[in-house]
C-alpha cells in the first residue's frame, strides 16, 4: 500500500489531484509523508495551488456562481461549456461541471489538515493552515448545504477514498468555519503579504461567513450574526479601495496592495491556455469562447459614467450587436484570459458591512458605504445617484461592484429571492432579450447537487437538496 505517500503528493508542485494518484503504483514525484512534513511552507504553497485547479478558484468557483443568473445570456459558441448550469437545470446525478468543485475543495481540506498536524509547522502557518481549511469548508456548505466536517488528516487507503464521514447540518458546518477562522487569527502574525491568508484576510472572510449565518444557521440569531459582520469589517486594516484611475487594470494585475486582501497569484507560465478562466468570457472575435455574455439589461443598470462598465465590450455593433463580451477577465500581463483569483478584496468587505448595517435598520450608515463606493467608480462622480442605504439599495451596488466574481447566484439565495434567466432574442440583430424562465426563491436550483462519485464511495453520504 503506497498510502502515506499518495496523501502528499499534492504538495509536489501543488500540480496533482489526490484522485489523479495512482493508488496501487508509487509515483516518481511521490513525496513521503515524513520527509514533506519537513517542509510545511511549501506544502502551504501546495494547498494554494491545488485551489487554483480549473475546477476550483481556477475557474469553476467563479463560472459556477454566475452561469445561471439575471446577470448572464448565452453566447455564440458555449461548446456545452456549463449548459444545465445556465439553465438552473442542475440534477443528482450530475458526475461533472458544478461536481467538480467538490473533490478540490476537499482536498484543500485534506492537505490543510496535513500542516495542522504537522508537529514541524509554526505558529503562523498552522494559523494559515486553519484559514485556508475554513474557507475550503465554507466553499463547500455554500456550493452543497450539507456536508462532511473533515478536521483530521487521512491515514489509510478506506479513509482516502471515502472518509465515511456523514453530512452534518449547514449551521453545524458554518460554526466549525467560524472556530477554524477563530484559530487561524489567533495563530496567523502575516499583516501584509496578499497572496498567503493574513489577519485581514480572517477578518475579510468573517464578514463573508455571518453574511450567510444570519439567513442559514439557527446557531446565531441573524441580529448577533450582522453585528459581528460589522465588526470583522471594521477591524479590516491598511487596505484602500480602487478608483477610476486604477480600476480599469485592476483584474489584469496581481497581488496588488490596493483593495486586495487574498488572492492566489498566478504568474504567466502557469496560464492554462483556453482552460483560463476568462475564456468563457472573453471574445475579440478570433480568441476566447464568449460562451456566456453579459446580459443586456443588467449592464444598462451601470451609469455611462461608472468605469465599471467600460468591461462590458461589443466587438461588432453591426453583426453582433446584441452580445456584450464581458473583459473583466480579459488578460493578466499579456496572457489571454489569465487570472489572479482575488478571493478577497476590500469592496466586498465594505459591501457586507452596508448589507448587515441595512438590515440592523442603519441606512445612514449603509448609505455612506455606498456613496463611497460609486464615489470611487464615477469619472464623474455628479452623476451618481445618492445611496438610500436600503437592502434595494445595497443589494443593487453589491451586484454592479462584484459581478461575476462568484457570488450573484448565492447573494439571491440569501436574499430569499428569486431569479429570472433571459435570452437574447436575436443578437445579430440587437440586444433585445425574452425570459426563458423564473426560478422560485429557495428552490434547490440556488445549491448544487453533491457529485456521484462521492456519493458511491460513502455509504454515509447522501444528497440532501436533491
Amino acid at each position: 500500500m503506497k498510502i502515506k505517500n499518495i496523501l502528499l503528493c499534492t504538495f509536489v508542485l501543488g500540480a496533482m489531484s489526490l484522485t489523479s494518484c495512482n493508488l496501487d503504483t508509487e509515483p516518481d514525484f511521490a513525496v513521503p509523508v515524513d520527509v514533506a512534513a519537513q517542509y510545511p511552507q511549501d506544502q502551504l504553497a501546495g494547498v494554494l495551488s491545488n485551489m487554483y485547479s480549473i475546477d476550483y478558484y481556477g475557474r469553476n468557483a467563479y463560472v459556477l456562481a454566475d452561469v445561471g443568473t439575471d446577470d448572464i445570456v448565452q453566447g455564440i459558441n458555449t461548446g456545452g461549456r456549463f449548459e444545465f448550469e445556465s439553465r438552473m437545470e442542475k440534477f443528482e446525478a450530475m458526475s461533472i461541471s458544478g461536481g467538480s468543485t467538490y473533490d478540490p475543495m476537499y482536498q484543500a481540506i485534506e492537505n490543510a489538515n496535513q500542516i495542522i498536524n504537522n508537529p514541524n509547522t509554526d505558529g503562523n502557518i498552522r494559523g494559515q493552515a486553519y484559514f485556508l481549511r475554513a474557507l475550503a469548508t465554507f466553499d463547500a456548505v455554500k456550493f452543497y448545504s450539507d456536508v462532511p466536517i473533515a478536521t483530521e488528516p487521512t491515514i489509510d487507503l478506506d479513509e482516502a477514498l471515502g472518509n465515511n464521514m456523514p453530512n452534518v447540518d449547514a449551521a453545524k458546518v458554518y460554526a466549525q468555519v467560524e472556530l477554524d477562522l477563530d484559530s487561524a487569527f489567533n495563530l496567523i502574525t502575516n499583516t501584509d503579504n496578499v497572496n498567503f491568508p493574513s489577519r485581514n484576510a480572517v477578518e475579510a472572510l468573517r464578514t463573508r461567513l455571518y453574511l450567510f449565518m444570519a439567513v442559514e444557521s439557527n446557531e446565531m440569531p441573524s441580529a448577533e450574526a450582522y453585528q459581528k459582520v460589522i465588526d470583522a469589517a471594521d477591524a479590516v486594516q491598511g487596505v484602500t479601495l480602487l478608483d477610476t484611475t486604477n480600476y480599469p487594470t485592476y483584474f489584469r494585475s496581481k497581488a496588488s496592495n490596493i483593495e486586495t486582501i487574498f488572492e492566489i497569484a498566478v504568474d504567466p507560465v502557469q496560464s492554462r491556455g483556453s482552460n483560463n478562466f476568462g475564456y468563457v468570457y472573453f471574445f475579440d472575435g478570433t480568441t476566447g469562447y464568449g460562451a456566456y455574455t453579459a446580459n443586456p439589461e443588467f449592464v444598462d443598470l451601470y451609469d455611462n459614467s461608472d468605469i465599471r462598465k467600460s468591461l462590458f465590450v461589443t466587438i461588432d455593433s453591426v453583426n453582433l450587436p446584441g452580445y456584450k463580451y464581458i473583459y473583466k477577465f480579459d488578460q493578466q500581463e499579456g496572457v489571454t484570459a489569465l487570472h489572479s483569483p482575488k478571493i478577497l478584496r476590500y469592496s466586498e468587505v465594505l459591501l457586507n458591512k452596508a448589507e448587515a448595517l441595512a438590515h440592523l435598520g442603519d441606512n445612514t450608515a449603509a448609505a455612506a458605504i455606498i456613496d463611497l463606493i460609486r464615489k470611487n467608480r464615477y469619472t464623474n462622480p455628479n452623476r451618481a445617484t445618492p445611496a438610500t442605504g436600503d437592502t434595494t439599495d445595497v443589494y443593487l451596488e453589491r451586484r454592479k461592484e462584484l459581478a461575476y466574481e462568484g457570488h450573484r447566484m448565492f447573494d439571491l439565495r440569501r436574499h430569499g429571492q428569486p431569479v429570472t434567466l433571459v435570452r437574447l432574442v436575436d443578437g445579430a440583430v440587437n440586444d433585445d432579450v425574452q425570459i426563458l424562465k423564473t426560478v422560485p426563491a429557495g428552490d434547490k436550483q440556488f445549491w448544487y447537487p453533491i457529485p456521484q462519485r462521492p456519493i458511491l464511495a460513502n455509504p454515509n453520504l447522501v444528497q440532501t437538496k436533491y
